[in-house]
């Protein structure tokens, strides 16, 4: 009896000895996860990035889109077509398929008809986007909101001159910049693996810090990586962007989508 219990204890001493052996190995990753993202070459992480991001040229499709500010929370199915850098048009449908909400841009003129306003702006001009969506008092330029449409950031946080702090944070690499609008610096949340942007924290024109999240398609959207869901967040207000999976990436846009019809744009009520 004796000698049986010291085989037994032997059998059980092996699989101690590997497990201490291997654990120095585990809590070693982690570290090297990090000296690997901080070791990276700042530059070529900004070209991987800037790849990412002009990958997208236009986009057609339906999405629903939520907002939510202290007073109110709005929700609608929303028709998107847009195509850089500042072509847009963008249909908001209550539950019949009715417009009740409408904006576009030909590069030349913003279109705006809804129930709060009715007027023709200059592309380069920045209107208050509550006009396309309902309670966000924020002012935005074509650009910044096709940008914004298209999963890429709604403002230029870098650019490839820019040398920013690197460091790692979750497993991604977090790019750490200093702000053109606010003395708060700008961040970028970057996916170690694909170098798509995660999220983000930034400035806008007039100082007011704002936030932009991506959840991606679990499967490409015709070959590219897109994100289904799009949250930006601003002063407490917030607008979730959810894309349905027909869309159409890249493909050819008539222009005359971009420009309404004269007296055929109704607006209801």
């Amino acid at each position: 009896m004796v000698l049986k219990a010291k085989v037994n204890n032997n059998r059980l001493l092996k699989p101690l000895i590997f497990i201490i052996l291997i654990l120095p190995l585990f809590s070693c990753t982690p570290k090297k996860e990090v000296s690997d993202i901080e070791s990276q070459n700042t530059a070529a992480i900004l070209e991987r990035v800037s790849l990412f991001e002009n990958a997208i040229k236009s986009l057609k499709g339906l999405a629903k889109v939520k907002i939510k500010t202290p007073d109110s929370k709005i929700s609608y199915t929303q028709v998107t077509i847009a195509k850089r850098p500042d072509l847009l048009r963008l249909e908001a449908l209550n539950p019949f398929g009715k417009t009740v909400g409408f904006i576009s841009s030909d590069g030349n003129n913003i279109y705006i008809i809804s129930q709060s306003e009715r007027a023709i702006y200059d592309s380069n001009t920045e209107f208050n986007l509550a006009y396309v969506y309902p309670g966000l008092n924020l002012k935005i330029t074509a650009n910044n909101l096709v940008n914004l449409i298209l999963g890429r950031l709604p403002e230029n946080t870098y650019d490839m001159k820019s040398s920013p702090k690197v460091s790692a944070e979750g497993g991604l690499i977090k790019l750490t910049f200093a702000s053109s609008n606010s003395n708060s610096p700008d961040y970028l949340w970057v996916n170690s693996q694909n170098f798509r942007v995660e999220r983000a924290e930034f400035s806008l024109v007039q100082g007011t810090r704002a936030k932009v999240e991506y959840e991606y398609f679990d499967n490409l959207i015709e070959g590219f990586y897109f994100p289904q869901t799009i949250d930006f967040t601003s002063e407490g207000l917030s607008i979730s962007i959810f894309y349905e999976e027909d869309l159409e990436l890249n493909e050819e846009v008539n222009r005359k989508l971009f420009t309404p019809p004269d007296k055929t744009t109704k607006v209801e009520k």
